[in-house]
């Protein structure tokens, strides 16, 4: 029920009383609201200058606790960068190597690695830099694992093929020699037998009976088998795969044809002096990525240490050029 109000009417000495309107009544209804509403927001206003809400409290931990986390994650991408640099060395330096692979090149390791400015979108947030490295930290590692998992894939394939490659690799001297003697020549510069001037000798010379058996020293695809006109005489060149080649020359006959698959130890011609040679002999070379390589090195399945050493002592003492 309403509250009636009075005044006092000093004239009849009674006390009158008061009709208010509604207009009058809605005025001060909504005078009172808008006060309260304001002294609420006002209150409210200097309640948050000087204190968080609830839910602020919780954002600020989250924020806190988020960047927390980022500051974790970039001290573990750091550590997870050094880890996969120790990987990339003994790839390098280990697994590369035992199948005569070279490191890989520097080069491809940095290769697709962009700068900060790729994070730029980054940079409108709230601790951009922190952001900026997070991010650019693991940019870097993801781009290390994908180009060390590509060298592992080359790795992988070459150990899956390893047996294949230990018969493919020259491993044997291409003629059967008790007697060291019959090296007449070996890898580098002499004097040509034809015109005395000094020149590369790319492979090692066998001296002979003509017709002595010629042996591939590695399986592999026959790839030519006719007379080279340009020194060599009758020519035969196998491709051993994985990047070895070996060329017999000056052969005085030819027992295989191009495509032929050989295998190790089988006959593959005899012995002759055809093309530029002054005597019966079988000239032997061994290309790897296509340049000659000391022929010595590869008769590591038909040599004991000692007679390796034989073989060099005996090659120490004496040359015959033959072409």
């Amino acid at each position: 029920m309403a509250e009636v109000k009075y005044r006092f009417d000093p004239n009849t000495l009674t006390y009158q009383k008061i009709n208010t309107s509604t207009r009058k009544n809605l005025i001060r209804a909504f005078s009172f609201l808008s006060i309260t509403l304001i002294s609420a927001v006002v209150v409210r206003l200097i309640f948050t200058a000087y204190f968080d809400t609830p839910k602020e409290v919780l954002l600020d931990r989250e924020r806190e606790e988020l960047l927390w986390k980022y500051e974790m994650l970039g001290s573990g991408l750091d550590d997870m960068k050094d880890k996969i640099e120790q990987i990339e060395q003994r790839d390098d330096y280990l697994y590369r190597p035992i199948f005569e692979m070279e490191p890989m090149a520097s080069t491809v390791r940095e290769a697709g690695r962009g700068g900060v400015e790729q994070f730029d979108y980054l940079k409108k947030f709230n601790n951009s830099d922190l952001l900026v490295d997070v991010a650019s930290k693991m940019d870097k590692v993801q781009k290390k694992v994908y180009i060390q998992s590509k060298s592992f894939d080359s790795v992988t394939k070459l150990a899956r093929n390893k047996e294949k490659m230990i018969n493919s690799m020259p491993a044997i001297q291409p003629i059967s020699i008790d007697d060291f003697k019959r090296i007449s020549d070996y890898f580098g510069r002499r004097r040509d037998p034809f015109n005395g001037e000094m020149r590369m000798h790319r492979g090692m010379d066998f001296i002979g009976p003509e017709g002595t058996e010629i042996y591939a020293t590695g399986d592999g695809e026959v790839v030519k088998a006719e007379f080279n006109s340009f020194g060599y005489g009758n020519e035969v060149v196998i491709d051993h795969g994985f990047e070895y080649k070996t060329i017999y020359a000056h052969l005085r006959k030819i027992k295989v044809d191009v495509g032929d698959e050989v295998k190790r130890g089988e006959v593959i011609g005899t012995l002759g002096n055809t093309g530029r040679s002054t005597g019966p002999h079988l000239h032997y070379e061994v290309r790897q990525n296509g340049k000659p390589v000391d022929p010595i090195n590869y008769y590591f399945d038909d040599l004991t240490a000692e007679e390796y050493e034989k073989m060099i002592t005996t090659l120490s003492e004496s040359r015959k050029p033959m072409d």
